[in-house]
């Protein structure tokens, strides 16, 4: 593909050193890519002034586009404008017609001394509105880079991009490369498994940018292309071909969003029942708009007394097999459908840990099953890795399973 223009994320905030994961970089990757743009590093800082401005000063030397989240509250420790300031060379002025629209929005609030604060803007910058806060992005050109002054909260900053971020960036650079991107979402296949697959598609078509982004028992591949161009339509052709079912949709789907649409459109209702992942897979699946009109109900029998009165799971069955097995999955499976009177029904009883696993069976040994009108299929896999993550690995496997049998 052809050079494109780099850009440089900084996200301010000591927190995000001190143990708090930032998931920032693919988001704004699907937002950057579209405009030409390569993400060719991104950095985390703390709070301090110096060490923002430090990240700032690196970052326009090596990019054309530097985007700075975060550090633009009120509070004493939001010093993104500082610094910026101290980078270029400006100074920081009151910005009326910023008060004046925070003004409309919270009226007599607008006088305390902290809301007040967020009407001040560097010299020279252009606001961007800020619909769910109360700070203003910023755009400051230098010369023929852009430097962006973004809120950290993703509620807040990525609405920016649609409203006129997008089009302000193109207007910076007007002769960035067009491109076209498609993203495949993948389910039952760890990340090398993936990779593995789609090597034929990537030596078949290596003009194309290809990246690969992990989850929990998920992937995302995606393939990005000059606009206009057709590969990435070429691509998309080869890579459904190789991974048929395993792709359950593209761009912004989710497993739970791809099973509401099959339960749907096969007119069907389903339910829940769950021990180890806690409400999880019934979470994912509410979080879809619409979802009551297919999802009867959940049960979350954690103790085996509760499996026994809510599942009607048999106390010999417990005793013999232990609640994490095949045979008490199937119980609650089929006590779930009976309970609730769905189409289908999926159970998930299993050890997340990181205590309680025995040497027959250890943390991360999840058993799962899936009740229909055609009987019962039962599933055990083992997961690894941390107590979320395993229950996150559980929640997306039983919740594609439902997905292919539809």
């Amino acid at each position: 593909m052809n050079a494109r223009l780099k850009a440089e994320i900084i996200c301010t905030g000591s927190e995000l050193l001190g143990g708090k994961l930032n998931l920032y970089v693919p988001l704004f990757y699907e937002r950057l890519a579209p405009l030409g743009f390569a993400i060719t590093r991104e950095q985390s800082c703390g709070d301090g002034l110096e060490d923002i401005a430090s990240c700032m000063r690196g970052a326009l030397s090596r990019a054309d586009l530097v985007l700075v989240c975060g550090g633009l509250g009120p509070t004493f420790d939001d010093l993104t404008r500082a610094a910026a300031a101290r980078v270029l060379g400006r100074s920081i002025y009151h910005s009326k017609e910023c008060e004046g629209i925070l003004r409309e929005r919270y009226g007599a609030r607008v006088r305390l001394p902290n809301l007040k604060d967020q009407c001040r803007l560097v010299a020279g910058a252009k606001y961007i509105r800020n619909d769910n806060g109360t700070a203003f992005g910023e755009l400051l050109r230098k010369g023929r880079k852009l430097m962006v002054l973004l809120p950290g909260p993703r509620l807040e900053w990525e609405p920016m991009f649609g409203q006129c971020l997008n089009a302000e960036i193109k207007a910076a650079f007007p002769g960035a490369p067009a491109v076209a991107s498609v993203k495949f979402k993948i389910a039952g296949l760890w990340e090398p498994q993936a990779e593995a697959l789609l090597r034929p598609v990537m030596k078949k078509f290596p003009t194309a940018a290809y990246t690969i982004l992990a989850g929990p028992y998920t992937v995302e591949f995606i393939a990005a292309a000059p606009a206009g161009s057709g590969l990435t339509e070429k691509i998309k052709a080869a890579a459904v071909k190789i991974l048929a079912d395993r792709i359950y949709g593209f761009e912004d789907e989710t497993l739970a969003s791809a099973v509401g649409k099959k339960l749907s459109a096969a007119g069907k209702t389903a339910a829940t029942a769950e021990s180890c992942t806690g409400g999880l897979v019934s979470e994912l699946l509410t979080s879809v708009p619409g979802s009551s009109a297919y999802l009867q109900g959940g049960a979350v029998a954690y103790s085996d007394a509760a499996k026994i009165k809510l599942l009607g799971v048999r106390s010999a069955t417990l005793k013999k097999y232990g609640a994490v097995s095949m045979q008490s999955a199937r119980e609650m499976a089929l006590g779930a459908r009976k309970l609730f009177k769905s189409d289908y029904a999926l159970s998930v009883t299993g050890i997340a840990g990181p205590d309680g696993g025995t040497a027959a069976k250890p943390v991360g040994l999840v058993f799962f099953a899936l009740a229909g009108k055609k009987g019962v299929r039962v599933f055990r896999r083992q997961f690894f890795k941390t107590r979320a993550y395993i229950r996150a690995c559980a929640a997306n496997f039983i919740l594609d399973e439902l997905r292919k049998i539809i």
